[in-house]
């Protein structure tokens, strides 16, 4: 038991100093900086087209969640942002997209939503495959600020950097940005997320600091390594920006069926 805290604090050290070392890129510098605060939290604002994969997923107009462009027609993203209960999910009429653009409420494309598919695993609890896709009522026009992500094909190695992006709270029940935010964080053995909180072999967990990380609004959203898609925001531990872990719905073990649902 010694043994295991003595390796759990290391791997925390070595952690937080890539953390530090390897995040710094977007930062303003130390003594410009204000103190961290809850949101996807702790980032920095995009530039238009930095992430021209990111879409805000929106309910009768207002920002739900995030989700990534696979393809001109389909939308991946949480199942927990559409679910309704029992079997059922939201109508698709009631839902919208906006891609190609950095800012949450304004410019890109807007595109209706005409089709939902849950991950049949999903069922409304826990985080057993909480992924879907949304089928688009007319195809996205790719340009420079509109474009596909792969899908990965593995999961991140440890330790390796990936970046988040948002538009999820500020802080806990506070504001959202008008700007698209992103964070880098770190991959984290899935042994070693289970001793925070109980999760599935079918997730991943990234490490942030302390007033950093996913936040309510970041659901759905995407996790790039190397370019490709390795997750979908699923949940967080504790309250926004509390040090510990942001579990993400693993791309590369659900690769197949997105794959064999978004071919029509």
């Amino acid at each position: 038991m010694v043994f295991r805290k003595v390796v759990r604090i290391q791997l925390f050290l070595v952690l937080l100093c890539l953390i530090h070392h390897q995040a710094t890129e977007a930062r303003a510098p130390k003594d410009s900086r204000p103190p961290l605060r809850g949101r996807i939290v702790g980032g920095s604002n995009a530039r238009e087209g930095q992430f021209a994969y990111q879409v805000s997923l929106r309910l009768d107009g207002s920002h739900l969640c995030g989700g990534s462009v696979i393809s001109a027609d389909y939308i991946l993203t949480a199942a927990h942002c559409v679910y309704a209960g029992g079997d059922s999910v939201v109508a698709p009429s009631v839902l919208s997209i906006m891609a190609g653009s950095n800012r949450r409420n304004s410019g890109g494309q807007q595109r209706d939503v005409s089709e939902i598919k849950v991950h049949p695993n999903y069922t409304g609890s826990g985080n057993d495959s909480d992924i879907a896709l949304l089928k688009l009522s007319s195809p996205l026009e790719l340009n420079d600020d509109v474009q596909t992500i792969a899908l990965a094909t593995e999961e991140p190695p440890l330790a390796a950097l990936v970046t988040a992006s948002g538009w999820g709270r500020l802080s806990e029940g506070g504001a959202r940005p008008d700007i698209l935010q992103y964070i880098n964080m770190i991959a984290l053995p899935n042994s070693e997320c289970r001793t925070w909180t109980r999760v599935s072999n079918n997730v991943i967990c990234l490490l942030h600091l302390d007033g950093q990380g996913a936040c309510n609004g970041d659901s759905g959203g995407p996790a790039v390594y190397n370019n490709e898609l390795v997750g979908v925001a699923n949940a967080v531990f504790g309250e926004c920006g509390t040090f510990g872990p942001d579990v993400y719905s693993s791309v590369a073990f659900h690769r197949d069926w997105v794959l064999r649902n978004s071919q029509d």
